[in-house]
């Protein structure tokens, strides 16, 4: 399993992330999966976030947009161009695409 690293955006109610919102996910799986859970549970069970340039957060993610998505990165290092993209299908699945 390959660490890949992403940065979360909550849809069209919450602001575009910043390079210092990075997180690192420890697979695909944890990745669609964080996903998910922000999607669905936000109003109600924490999500951790486990930021690279800042001390991990346990937070609520209420207002979680059908529109959010996660980019990711195959390096902290290189985030001019995302590898994959994480989002809500028309179905309510989470759906992965190569960038």
């Amino acid at each position: 399993m390959a660490v890949w690293f992403g940065l979360w955006h909550g849809g069209n109610g919450y602001s575009p992330p910043e390079p210092g919102d990075l997180e690192e996910f420890s697979s695909l799986a944890d990745a669609r999966a964080k996903l998910a859970d922000r999607h669905r549970h936000g109003y109600w069970r924490r999500s951790r976030f486990a930021f690279i340039d800042r001390d991990p957060a346990e937070v609520l993610t209420p207002c979680v947009g059908d529109d959010c998505e996660i980019s990711l990165y195959g390096s902290r290092d290189a985030l001019d161009h995302p590898d994959r993209r994480i989002f809500l299908g028309p179905r309510g699945g989470v759906r992965v695409e190569r960038c």
